[in-house]
C-alpha cells in the first residue's frame, strides 16, 4: 500500500470510530457556527463577555474536537493547520467586510486557545501517568 493510499485510508470516514466521527461532525458544526457569528452583522455578540476570551474558548474547543476526531501524533500538524488556518481564514474574510474588522489580536487569542488545549491535555496525561505508576493505585 503506497503512502498516499494509507493516509487516505486513515483519514476516511469508513475507518473512523463512532467517537471520532461524532467529533468530526461536531467540529464541522462548530466551525459553521463560528463562521456565522464572525461573518454576519451581530448587534450584541453572544459569548463570555470579552471578545478575546470568546476566541480563546472557541479555539480551545475546536482544537479538542479536532484531536478527538483525528487522534494521534501523526495527525498533529494537520490538526494545527486546520484549526489555525481556519482562524486566519476568518480574519481574512472579516477584513473584506465593511461591518467587521480583522485583528491580529483575535488570531493571537485563537492560537492561545489551541495552545491552552494542548497544555491542558499534556497536564492531564501527566496526572494519569503519575496515578497509574503510583504504588497502591489500581
Amino acid at each position: 500500500m503506497n503512502a498516499s493510499h494509507a493516509l487516505f485510508k486513515r483519514s476516511s470516514l469508513a475507518g473512523a470510530s463512532a467517537g471520532s466521527l461524532a467529533a468530526r461532525l461536531a467540529l464541522a458544526a462548530a466551525m459553521l457556527l463560528i463562521a456565522w457569528l464572525a461573518l454576519t452583522p451581530q448587534p450584541d455578540v453572544p459569548g463570555l463577555g470579552w471578545d478575546k476570551l470568546n476566541h480563546l474558548a472557541a479555539f480551545l474547543v475546536l482544537a479538542a474536537l479536532a484531536e478527538i476526531g483525528w487522534p494521534g501524533r501523526r495527525a498533529l500538524p494537520w490538526r494545527l493547520a486546520l484549526v489555525l488556518g481556519y482562524g486566519v481564514g476568518i480574519e481574512l474574510a472579516q477584513a473584506l467586510l465593511p461591518y467587521r474588522q480583522a485583528s491580529v489580536l483575535d488570531f493571537a487569542a485563537d492560537a492561545l486557545g489551541v495552545g491552552l488545549w494542548h497544555g491542558l491535555r499534556w497536564a492531564l496525561m501527566r496526572v494519569r501517568l503519575a496515578r497509574a505508576g503510583a504504588p497502591g493505585r489500581g
